[in-house]
């Protein structure tokens, strides 16, 4: 029987060992970036139980980063190996997370560390859209088991709501628009805009692919909130070519939404909901 023909969609990986490399990068990644949604995870295991019904022996994180994604996989799998082409997340994982069935290694997702039909289950947490889709499916579908599954999920940034419609409104501009188009938009690569999406033009070429999303409330103090701005690739390439403008905008965005929140207590002080877009696909071989 012929294979159907599958759309590949290419994403440039050249930048995303640069992008990640730096060690006090890999920290800030580790403190700042949101926890994938326990829901998300729930949801992964029930639809690859219905898939398979032996048990669970290994489960892949590609794009590891520090970690968070991987650890989240121990309770239901024999092993799990985060996978990272970035050696100062591996070694950030491999500090912060010791658990005994938990295995971090610097590696390209095109060239899985796995022989074939021997994983249960790939997962890509915000990492997807670095990977050209031509080299990275048939390489998922070479290591899955049969019935084996593939989930990918990412979300978008997450902001704050206080309850008042016109400083909401305020406060998503400043940072939709303001700081992630007019300040940084420049310094972003074009993967980004596919997590903007969604991920909604990424068509998997496994069975019964479906998508869920939901979006997550958390807690966050202003402070780490601005810090969290700083684990941004497109602030990193700031930092880079003008490490005073780039200090100079984390500031004038924490003054500006202090106004907007019409407080005077320091920023590590002030506590604010966080609302995150979550997102995710999945299908199995």
């Amino acid at each position: 029987m012929r294979k159907p023909k599958v759309k590949c969609t290419l994403y440039v990986l050249e930048m995303t060992s640069a992008l990640f490399a730096g060690a006090k990068h890999a920290q800030l990644y580790a403190k700042y970036r949101p926890n994938p949604p326990e829901s998300f995870i729930n949801s992964i295991v029930t639809y690859l139980k219905s898939k398979i019904t032996t048990p669970l022996k290994k489960a892949i994180d590609v794009g590891c980063g520090s970690g968070q994604s991987t650890v989240v996989l121990s309770p239901y799998f024999d092993s799990v190996l985060g996978i990272d082409v970035s050696e100062a997340q591996i070694e950030c994982a491999k500090q912060m997370h010791t658990l005994s069935n938990v295995e971090f290694r610097v590696s390209k997702g095109e060239t899985l560390p796995a022989t074939s039909s021997s994983v249960d289950l790939v997962t890509f947490s915000q990492s997807l859209h670095w990977f050209n889709t031509c080299e990275i499916f048939p390489e998922v579908q070479r290591v899955l088991k049969p019935n084996g599954v593939i989930a990918a999920y990412g979300y978008w940034i997450p902001i704050p709501k206080i309850n008042d419609e016109s400083k909401d409104k305020e406060i998503d501009q400043l940072i939709n628009q303001y700081l992630h188009e007019e300040r940084l938009g420049s310094y972003w690569d074009k993967e980004r805009y596919i997590v903007q999406e969604h991920y909604i033009n990424i068509s998997l070429p496994f069975k019964d692919k479906c998508r869920l999303s939901l979006v997550q409330k958390t807690e966050s103090s202003l402070a780490d909130y601005i810090g969290y701005f700083s684990t941004w690739s497109s602030y990193q390439k700031l930092l880079k070519a003008d490490s005073e403008k780039a200090e100079q905008l984390l500031h004038e965005i924490e003054m500006k939404l202090l106004t907007i929140l019409e407080e005077e207590k320091p920023s590590k002080e002030i506590s604010l909901n966080l609302y995150t877009d979550f997102f995710m696909i999945m299908g199995h071989k």
